[in-house]
């Protein structure tokens, strides 16, 4: 849980520094604490919540608190006018099923941003929010193998300005907590929730963003050659998850097994918000592949496990890309497919959603993660990129 919150304290410092000295001019800078707190549905994907566990009772409900503590840029500054009212932060939060004894009372530390989609009345606006982070203290059993895991969350916040200094939030969200296939077993939680908030401001501005900023931005995008609306981001990840023999008989190997990825992704920027390109992306998978040595062919027992050569763990495929770049942060998402791969978990399509988090204006941090089509998870990844060209 420390490591987790110090993690989160050290991205969060370090993407304002790269946001420039400019940017973060005490007077340029509004400060925002904010109180929630989130109740609702925990969805039944796994037969634990249903009942069957120890206990023999279904849990289906939640709750949690939330502390937050978020930066947002004037309207005078560069950020603040081509993103305006965008807060990113660091925030804590506790949760509880219900149900101690089966599920724990995990707590949380995380990152976070928000934004307006749309103004509704001068008050009232429509936001987008979403969590990153780690949790630590779940219950361990036969649904969840490790008291450690990764937290996602996304929602929708109807936010109301009473004054200057003080707003109310309200909306529905969704939580993803999984610890990516690190350890079995991994029936992760996935809650439905209502959050309700409070937010005090500290040196919030209401004052509409500066056109002159925005202007100057969209004539040099305009006057920009394709070559100058380009980038190329560079990442390096890899990570660890438990084995699964999957030729011959089926087992589970709750051993770490590490694989490691390179991405090279040439991205096209449209606008100040969005960018389009290709990404090739190559991975090497000690899990992939692994088969089993059987003690008895007819009852199948497993007596052991072996690797194959590392030529038939390596792969590389090709993806599209989309990016949404905000301060600080980039959210991109990927879909491609393995052209070259020697195993069944190696092969097929696959989709990438990915988070990068800017320590400079080219150096970031990547946190990545990757679904397959033949339904083998392939965990999260972390890691460091480099972005050529256009900053």
């Amino acid at each position: 849980m420390y490591r987790s919150l110090l993690i989160c304290v050290i991205v969060f410092l370090a993407g304002l520094s790269a946001s420039g000295r400019d940017s973060l001019s005490i007077r340029k800078v509004s400060h925002d604490v904010t109180l929630a707190a989130s109740s609702g549905y925990n969805l039944p994907s796994h037969g634990y919540y249903r009942g069957y566990n120890p206990s023999k009772r279904p849990i289906y409900l939640n709750s949690s608190l939330h502390i937050e503590y978020g930066v947002g840029f004037g309207p005078h500054t560069r950020l603040g006018a081509l993103y305006p009212g965008v807060v990113q932060g660091v925030g804590l939060s506790c949760l509880t099923f219900y149900s101690h004894d089966l599920m724990g009372t995990p707590a949380f530390a995380y990152v976070f941003q928000k934004g307006r989609i749309y103004d509704l009345t001068p008050d009232l606006g429509l936001d987008y929010k979403w969590n990153l982070g780690g949790s630590y203290g779940w219950k361990k059993s036969g649904m969840i193998g490790s008291s450690a895991n990764i937290y996602v969350n996304v929602g929708l916040v109807l936010t109301w300005d009473i004054t200057r200094h003080l707003s109310l939030q309200f909306g529905p969200e969704f939580t993803h907590c999984s610890n990516g296939d690190t350890r079995y077993p991994n029936g992760g939680a996935n809650l439905l929730n209502l959050r309700v908030g409070v937010t005090g401001h500290m040196g919030r501005s209401m004052e509409e963003p500066d056109r002159n900023v925005i202007n100057e931005y969209e004539s040099e995008l305009r006057s920009a050659g394709f070559s100058d609306r380009m980038s190329y981001d560079l990442v390096l990840c890899g990570g660890w998850r438990a084995g699964k023999v999957t030729s011959g008989t089926y087992a589970l190997i709750n051993e770490p097994f590490p694989f490691v990825a390179v991405n090279f992704a040439p991205m096209y920027r449209l606008d100040r918000h969005f960018s389009v390109g290709a990404s090739l992306d190559l991975i090497a998978d000690r899990s992939s592949g692994i088969y089993a040595v059987v003690l008895d062919e007819s009852k199948k027992n497993v007596l052991d496990y072996k690797l194959p050569p590392l030529s038939r763990q390596l792969a590389a495929g090709i993806s599209v890309r989309a990016d949404i770049t905000m301060p600080i942060f980039t959210i991109g998402v990927g879909a491609g497919g393995f052209v070259l791969g020697n195993h069944s978990t190696l092969s097929g399509l696959y989709t990438t959603f990915c988070l990068k988090a800017f320590v400079t204006e080219c150096l970031f941090l990547n946190v990545s993660y990757r679904l397959s089509s033949r339904n083998y998870t392939h965990n999260m990844m972390y890691g460091i990129g480099w972005r050529f060209g256009r900053p």
